[in-house]
């Protein structure tokens, strides 16, 4: 590579902040109120001018520097609508006000007033009324446009939501649509948005505008329209799962320096309780103080720390729970004793069904199966919902509470669960409460940076339709309570958390086909890049031997995260590594040494941008290298891997070509697992297709039909096969996919048989047959993945151990990959 391009240049940035008055302009109708009413109503500022029909209809969305019109018309576009049971009501009549517009829906007895008011770069719409009964939903703008949102368009148009009481589904960016929605539930007057149309280098300082003027709003300087600006957006960062003390912070410190990581983030559950974030007495004797003592030191070395908690969920063991339960802790259904409960009974009888209850719990699974009855948990292990109405098998006195008598008709609560863990009501004080026990700890302990962890669990409070607002509204309550501005991430991202963001992309790291994982992760970054946010790499673990469910990571993986972190300035982190297991591991103290010099490289910002754009490239190898003169410089490579499964078949032969020039073959040679014969006594049989129904659950891509019947007229063991057949009348075979499943009602467990085996007659046309196992979800919601390429004619015996994944985007299949 040219040697000019990569030495290192400094240049001196300067950055402006322009802080604009906004003034409030009028509409400009096209005839003067008093007079015939106007065909059309004109809302217009420097950038955009909106048009509205006196028919209801949105006419245009015109950029007023170029005068083309980007709203999209056809058949027609309403610019409100309501809800009313299953009936979508259009907007029929506008007309204007003295500070807006009244929206009429025909014979319907409904009105709605808005305020419209007109900003130098963007417009602002509240909802001031609303008259008519049974709405459930409001619709309070909508303009959709001929706009996609992509690079490249010459005029972007965005809508801010500008309090909880409003909805925007697309998270603040460019986009095709503008609308903002409010409900009942969180009160229609109030509901306000920001319409924003201007030339795309114009619109994060609008965004910064819109968010500024917004009361409702948190104001962050270090996320949402902001958060490019901050360089603490961009360091990499070490996890801490628990034995990060005084003790041992100086180790900590030397290896995160060691590691190239500028961040150290305290994962909870850990290092402190979830809910109340008290500090784990083990670890930090004197509380909040010892935490303290330990990030006043981890400061003085340069280097910054992050909350990391599970959001508003709540540990059985906080005070919250034991000894007392409170009773703003959720439920999701409420009972009443059918008899008086003794101490000692472990059978709760209730008067209503329990036909929806359920005892089935697990990570993921949103159920519990605790009850509360006054200051009583009792957890059961069944549910009768025939003979009589009961929960059986009860542990009394649970989460450390008291057994105690109970009289007929007391109410019995059954309480919510997610991530093994309890929530609080999310319409009572309680949500604010743990929020203010979480800022006080960030706020006292002197912590830099938050991540909110299990916030994606936010259906939970108030259902999936409403997640959006009460996931929002903890934070929000988070956020107004904390002294100093935090670098604040999340395990989801909707429309209102963007304005506390800082960083996107922390995915969790892969198992397997780590390269193919990168190059995916580049891809969504690449495509997230118009929300304005820094992006970030995920979790990453340097894995050594854990079993054929994974792969190791080498060197070469390492190399190709870090030099595609480096090619587009983004950060990443590393799982489980510590002091005590860095000192013992050859191969993490070899690897931690290429994140180091990356690292270095990247935030000295040394490479040039022509040269990054090569890094960029998926699937182009580089490995850094020293000049002869001492300089940094990268050297292309290619890393070809292939599967030998037995010496005996074709999969023996390897032919490779070197694109390069003349150089000594290197070679890495990997052992796999092996499995034990077909017919092995230790085997378990998972389908012998004999019956006709054992895969009843077909399905099918459109165009395609296809079969899985019992068949004895060609077997190679056994008394029967089963025979697979498909037809695709489409001109293209991408996407489609056929499929054919059997599900158990008993979980089979396959911890002890981990590989398959199959006997498989292919026809040579090269189908891909796909063998997949699925977990149930309050295990693991897993899927794996197994392909045969059918190129072969014949009987050919197919041993499946490892599932796929890096083949797994070259398919479409049933499961949106």
């Amino acid at each position: 590579m040219d040697k000019q391009q990569n030495k290192f240049r400094s240049a001196a940035r300067f950055v402006t902040s322009i802080w604009l008055l906004a003034v409030t302009w009028t509409a400009a109708p096209c005839a003067a109120i008093g007079q015939t009413p106007p065909s059309s109503i004109r809302f217009e500022n420097d950038h955009v001018r909106l048009e509205l029909g006196a028919n209801g209809q949105c006419i245009s969305f015109t950029d007023r520097h170029t005068g083309h019109d980007w709203c999209k018309r056809s058949p027609g576009a309403p610019f409100a609508r309501v809800k009313k049971g299953a009936r979508l009501i259009d907007a029929a009549s506008v007309a204007l006000t003295d500070s807006g517009i009244e929206i009429g829906f025909g014979e319907q007895d409904v009105r709605v007033e808005l305020e419209i008011v007109v900003k130098p770069e963007y417009m602002t719409v509240q909802v001031m009324s609303v008259a008519g009964e049974g709405i459930e939903e409001l619709v309070f703008v909508d303009v959709p446009l001929t706009l996609r949102g992509v690079a490249g368009e010459t005029f972007a148009a965005c809508a801010i939501a500008l309090n909880l009481q409003t909805n925007v589904r697309e998270v603040p960016r460019p986009t095709g649509r503008l609308e903002a929605i409010c409900y009942p539930r969180f009160g229609f007057d109030g509901a306000c948005v920001a319409l924003i149309g201007c030339p795309p280098d114009r619109l994060r300082g609008v965004m910064q505008q819109a968010v500024s003027a917004a009361p409702d709003l948190p104001h962050s300087p270090v996320g949402g329209p902001w958060a490019l600006d901050a360089e603490i957006n961009r360091g990499s960062y070490l996890f801490n799962f628990g034995n990060l003390s005084e003790e041992t912070a100086d180790d900590w410190i030397k290896l995160a320096k060691g590691l190239g990581m500028t961040q150290i983030d305290f994962h909870g559950g850990s290092s402190f309780r979830f809910g109340d974030c008290e500090p784990n007495p083990k670890t930090y004797p004197n509380g909040r103080a010892s935490l303290r003592r330990v990030i006043d030191r981890l400061h003085a070395a340069g280097i910054k720390a992050g909350l990391h908690t599970y959001a508003f969920f709540i540990d059985k063991k906080c005070p919250w729970v034991t000894p007392v339960p409170d009773r703003r802790l959720a439920a999701d259904a409420r009972f009443t004793l059918a008899e008086s409960l003794e101490p000692d009974t472990a059978r709760v009888f209730v008067s209503e069904p329990t036909t929806n209850m359920s005892a089935v719990t697990g990570f993921f699974v949103r159920n519990s199966a605790t009850l509360r009855i006054e200051d009583e948990l009792i957890v059961y292990t069944g549910v009768d919902a025939a003979s009589s109405y009961a929960f059986t098998g009860c542990q009394r006195g649970a989460c450390g509470t008291r057994a105690a008598p109970h009289p007929k008709g007391t109410p019995v609560h059954h309480l919510k669960e997610c991530f093994g863990l309890f929530v609080p009501d999310g319409d009572s004080t309680f949500l604010s409460e743990v929020a203010a026990r979480t800022a006080a700890t960030f706020n006292e302990c002197g912590f830099d940076m938050m991540y909110l962890d299990a916030l994606d669990g936010e259906d939970i409070l108030g259902g999936a339709h409403n997640s959006w607002h009460y996931g929002s509204k903890f934070v929000f309550e988070l956020w107004k309570r904390l002294d100093r501005p935090a670098l604040v991430e999340m395990s989801t991202f909707h429309h209102h958390l963007w304005c506390v963001r800082s960083r996107l992309g922390a995915w969790d790291h892969p198992t397997r086909s780590h390269k193919k994982f990168i190059d995916v992760h580049c891809a969504a970054n690449d495509e997230a890049q118009g929300m304005f946010l820094p992006m970030h790499l995920g979790w990453w673990a340097i894995k050594t031997w854990t079993d054929q469910q994974g792969e190791p990571t080498f060197a070469d993986d390492i190399e190709y995260l870090c030099c595609k972190a480096l090619a587009t300035d983004t950060s990443f982190s590393l799982m489980g590594v510590d002091p005590a297991g860095f000192s013992k591991n050859p191969a993490l103290r070899r690897l931690g040494a290429i994140t180091s010099q990356y690292e270095e490289l990247r935030h000295a910002k040394h490479f040039s941008e022509q040269i990054k754009q090569r890094l960029r490239v998926p699937g182009k190898e580089f490995t850094l290298d020293r000049e002869p003169a001492g300089g940094w410089m990268f050297r292309p490579v290619q890393q070809i891997k292939h599967k030998v499964e037995s010496l005996e078949d074709w999969t023996c032969r390897w032919r490779v070509m070197n694109q390069f020039g003349g150089q000594p073959l290197t070679t890495r040679i990997e052992a796999l697992m092996a499995a034990e014969p077909y017919d092995s006594t230790n085997s378990a049989m998972v389908a012998e297709f004999k019956v006709g129904d054992e895969f009843a659950d077909h399905a099918a891509a459109p165009g395609v039909t296809a079969d899985l019947r019992p068949a004895s007229d060609q077997v190679k063991t056994g008394t029967s096969s089963g025979r697979f057949t498909a037809t695709n009348s489409n001109t293209v075979s991408n996407g489609t996919w056929a499929r054919a499943s059997q599900w158990f009602e008993k979980p089979i467990d396959l911890s002890k048989n981990q590989a398959l085996g199959l006997w498989v007659r292919g026809d040579g046309r090269g189908e891909v047959l796909n063998v997949q196992l699925q977990c149930p979800s309050h295990v693991v919601a897993g899927i794996g993945e197994h392909y045969v390429v059918v190129d072969f004619t014949g009987w050919r015996y197919v041993e499946l151990v490892e599932p796929e994944c890096e083949r797994d985007a070259d398919y479409a299949g049933p499961d949106g990959t």
